[in-house]
């Protein structure tokens, strides 16, 4: 029979037993304790974007351990792609054994992507849709990815769009009036220094030269192209008829002809510093046009007889 005494060495040595027992187990041991699912606030590999105006949605943007074996998206190392990049239009890159496709550019505008997870400046964020082998549900997800070599047209529309023109002004000389028949000349302020530069786009930047301007004297007559500098250097035309009759007005309620002008910019696109090209992106940039109201008047010559 158990004596107190004796009962109180076994609960003792029991509770030994039980210390020893929990103080072996490793860190990484004790972990898998924990319970398997995890909430998206609080597990590392989510983020809250806004995936439609007003829409906001919790995101996996941890890539899966066949990606991460892979060493690198795309499968570009030295065994080439690890995925089947046959069937359209999952055809453009490999993200591990998945072939994937991507909306590039981005449905989602900068501002909007979970810039604290961005592996690195070249990497993109935006909706992948991969076909996995042995599946029939397609792999849909919103993730940074690092643009392929085919991807860049897509990516230089963006970089296109991210370059802005300048907000000039147009003004002529003899400046309030000008005649039938006299030099008109146009010229422009607020032009800069002829070079726009946008900010980049995934690994693309455009830069834009000032290539010349366009003017519409708007009295019907065609399209002048004129000198990129016109702040200096003006360009002319010659007004045949008088605007008595024109329906736009200047500031003092004249009459006039809407003249109007607009600036092209030549376009390069650089990755890396380095040129590069890219089919089906214009080459070129158009501004918005921007006038003025030129009235004509007409100079009265009397002629006397001896």
């Amino acid at each position: 029979m158990l004596t107190p005494r004796r009962v109180s060495q076994v609960l003792m040595a029991t509770a030994v037993l039980l210390i020893g027992l929990l103080g072996g187990i490793a860190p990484g041991q004790a972990a898998t304790l924990r319970p398997a699912a995890v909430e998206p606030a609080t597990d590392p590999c989510y983020v809250l974007i806004e995936v439609r105006p007003g829409v906001f949605e919790y995101v996996n943007i941890c890539p899966d351990p066949d990606e991460e074996d892979s060493g690198e998206d795309g499968g570009s190392g030295g065994g080439g792609p690890r995925c089947d990049l046959t069937e359209e239009p999952y055809d453009e890159f490999c993200l591990g054994t998945k072939a994937c496709r991507a909306d590039i550019p981005s449905p989602l505008s900068e501002e909007k992507w979970p810039e604290h997870t961005r592996p690195g400046p070249d990497h993109i964020f935006t909706f992948v849709q991969c076909r996995v082998p042995g599946q029939e549900e397609l792999y849909e997800r919103w993730r940074w990815i690092e643009p392929y070599e085919d991807a860049l047209p897509g990516l230089g529309w963006q970089a296109l769009g991210r370059l802005q023109t300048p907000a000039f002004t147009m003004r002529f000389e003899p400046a309030g009036m000008t005649y039938v028949g006299a030099d008109t000349r146009f010229l422009l302020d607020g032009l800069g220094d002829g070079e726009i530069i946008g900010s980049v786009a995934g690994p693309l930047q455009a830069t834009g030269m000032l290539s010349h301007v366009e003017i519409d004297p708007g009295d019907g007559s065609a399209t002048i192209e004129c000198d990129p500098d016109l702040r200096s250097r003006a360009c002319e035309h010659v007004y045949l008829e008088m605007s008595y009759d024109q329906t736009a007005e200047d500031f003092d309620g004249n009459p006039g002809f809407a003249a109007q002008a607009r600036l092209v910019y030549d376009i390069t696109f650089t990755m890396g510093g380095v040129e590069v090209n890219l089919p089906g992106v214009p080459d070129t940039l158009e501004s918005p046009w921007n006038g003025t109201v030129v009235p004509v008047g007409e100079i009265q010559a009397l002629v006397r007889t001896r």
